[in-house]
């Protein structure tokens, strides 16, 4: 469809990203796509036409291709920097260029479907077009078919990703109605004098919110004053870490699924919470690895996990960025896995509690919407420089989003597994991500580091810290055994 034939008097769609979502874009740069994985494995088997691309590719079309949707949406930078960029429906968009259709080698097992998803999770998205891609992949065992959607991360956070991935899902099995999809006839991009104009219009009340957040900072500064004990200082930062420093190109992707039951267990007869056990066994993990090239760490390692800023019950649309980061001591200097539990809940509760603290008089939320967008562009080239070193969170990145309590569907074929990983950055280069689904613990560990020639090592001392913990746990909750006399 050429430009001139679009409907050109229909007023164009626009939203505005905010300045965690620009600052989310301004991060592609080099070696660093900022982007995420959500894989759905199917199992087209309670379907009983089986799996079919072309039924697949159909109900895209009818859920994707509408005005306003953001998956049919591109951004454009505003002029001059005078505001955060917009999006706007993309009169260029083709699905075809976003939905693509591999084999998995066989014999179609995890370790063959990780392979090409670090392949996937290596190509960077194109930003002259929406900031998505679906990967196919067929051939799983089983007749298995996974969805690999790499989502950049400037359109949502984690628990936006899980709501959106409910809202396109559904409890029970429905019938996929293939429709003509309709017409896509969006308005041609706006103009530069546009962007100029809708800029002037939407800034004002961004700069009413000045005087908030300078009087956030300073509530920041007195409340980071205020030392809190069993949690990284700014000196503790300035110390080498293992997984610090610049991102390579490629990327080593590795992920498995484990009974929730299982942390539960652990949880229940250890104490705890289950976000607990899956902190002490990532350092678990940690420890492992760093032993099996060198000692074991004498000190404990900075890790950074996720908060949100704003529950997404709160928020009126699952798009943007309303998530956070805070440093927590990762005990992986610690061998006994019942101590280095034990450590590891103290050092989550003052995380929690310094977070809890400062999220009020968070001012960066704020900051970056009156930031230029030279001025941020700026800024990330010099951390890039810096090997991360001004980045928020630090070294580890964990975080563990509860998803879809029960069985899911798409269409008529049953989500079999959920699985999720956050964004790399220069300063953290090794991200572990956990997603609760129907029962299932499933952990996903996606890096750049340079030190990291395979994910599955992680995936193993996950297990390994994890049974290690399960076996203890069995024997504290044992029934103890008492003699008695014979009548």
């Amino acid at each position: 469809m050429k430009t001139q034939e679009r409907n050109a008097s229909a007023p164009p769609r626009y939203r505005r990203l905010t300045g965690v979502d620009s600052f989310m874009l301004g991060l592609d740069r080099g070696s660093l796509y900022n982007q995420t994985l959500k894989i759905a494995i199917l199992d087209p088997s309670t379907d009983p036409e089986g799996w079919s691309f072309d039924r697949y590719r159909a109900v895209l079309l009818q859920t994707h291709l509408h005005p306003g949707s953001l998956w049919a949406q591109r951004y454009l930078r505003t002029p001059l920097g005078l505001h955060q960029p917009i999006w706007v429906d993309d009169p260029d968009f083709e699905l075809d260029a976003h939905v693509r259709r591999v084999a998995c080698p066989a014999p179609g097992g995890m370790p063959e479907l990780c392979a090409v998803i670090e392949q996937i999770s290596a190509q960077p998205l194109e930003h002259n077009r929406p900031l998505w891609q679906v990967w196919v992949v067929e051939g799983l065992e089983g007749g298995r078919v996974a969805l690999v959607g790499l989502v950049h991360h400037a359109y949502t956070d984690g628990a936006g990703a899980s709501r959106i991935i409910e809202d396109l899902t559904s409890a029970s099995p429905t019938e996929i109605s293939v429709r003509t999809p309709p017409e896509w006839n969006p308005p041609p991009l706006p103009t530069r004098r546009q962007l100029i104009a809708w800029a002037l219009r939407d800034l004002p009340p961004v700069l009413r919110t000045i005087p908030s957040a300078l009087a956030a900072m300073r509530r920041r500064r007195r409340l980071e004053s205020v030392p809190i004990e069993n949690r990284p200082s700014a000196q503790d930062r300035r110390q080498p870490q293992p997984f610090t420093g610049s991102l390579t190109r490629t990327r080593r992707f590795a992920c498995a699924s484990f009974p929730l039951e299982h942390l539960r267990e652990v949880r229940g007869a250890l104490g705890g919470t289950v976000n607990d056990v899956f902190l002490s066994c990532v350092a678990g993990s940690v420890r492992e690895f760093l032993a099996g090239r060198e000692t074991p760490p004498a000190r404990p390692v900075i890790g950074s996990i996720a908060f949100l800023n704003k529950p997404v019950g709160d928020r009126p649309e699952p798009w943007g960025n309303f998530s956070s980061a805070d440093d927590v001591w990762l005990h992986a200097d610690i061998a006994d896995p019942v101590e280095r539990l034990a450590a590891v809940r103290v050092s989550a509760q003052a995380t929690k509690d310094h977070f809890k603290a400062v999220a009020s008089a968070d001012p960066y939320l704020v900051l970056f919407d009156l930031m230029p967008g030279w001025a941020m562009r700026a800024l990330l080239r010099f951390d890039e420089r810096t090997g991360g070193r001004f980045t928020p969170a630090y070294d580890v990145v964990m975080s563990n989003v509860p998803g879809p309590a029960t069985t899911s569907y798409f269409g008529r074929w049953r989500v079999e597994h959920l699985f999720s990983t956050g964004q790399l950055v220069h300063g953290f280069t090794l991200n572990v991500t956990a997603w609760s689904y129907d029962g299932q613990f499933n952990v996903c560990v996606l890096t750049g580091s340079p030190r990291i020639d395979d994910a599955w090592e992680f995936i193993d001392g996950f297990r390994a810290s994890l049974d290690e913990l399960r076996t203890i746990a069995g024997r504290a909750s044992a029934p103890v055994a008492t003699g008695g006399t014979s009548a």
